[in-house]
């Protein structure tokens, strides 16, 4: 009886790692994080689903946000299908992650 249902317990595994994994590797492919400020990654870099249309704000716009609160040295990392540039920026001697909304709020973003 135990025989069995280590062997159905082994498919399973199996089967979640030959889902996952490839799956797993290109997102990491998709996400990886610019060098520079002006080789930034855009929506239109990935599919936008489910009717999203992109504003036409632009990573220079986003970054002058973000000094005028006080950041300095800002980089620019992406915006999203919802039109939210994610960027980082030192201020008090601290780098922070940080979103700038449509209407041009600057907000902390997660890590």
């Amino acid at each position: 009886m135990r025989k069995p249902f280590l062997i159905v317990a082994v498919a399973i595994g199996l089967s979640v790692v030959c889902t996952i994994a490839p799956a797993m590797s290109s997102a990491r492919a998709d996400n990886t994080a610019a060098t520079t400020p002006t080789e930034f990654v855009t929506a239109n870099d990935v599919s936008c689903t489910n009717g999203e249309v992109l504003d036409d704000s632009t990573a220079a716009q986003a970054q002058q946000r973000i000094e005028a609160v006080g950041y300095s040295d800002v980089e620019i990392l992406a915006k999203g299908c919802d039109n939210f540039w994610h960027a980082t920026g030192i201020k008090g001697g601290e780098t922070r992650n940080l979103i700038v909304t449509p209407d041009g709020g600057v907000l902390p973003g997660g890590n």
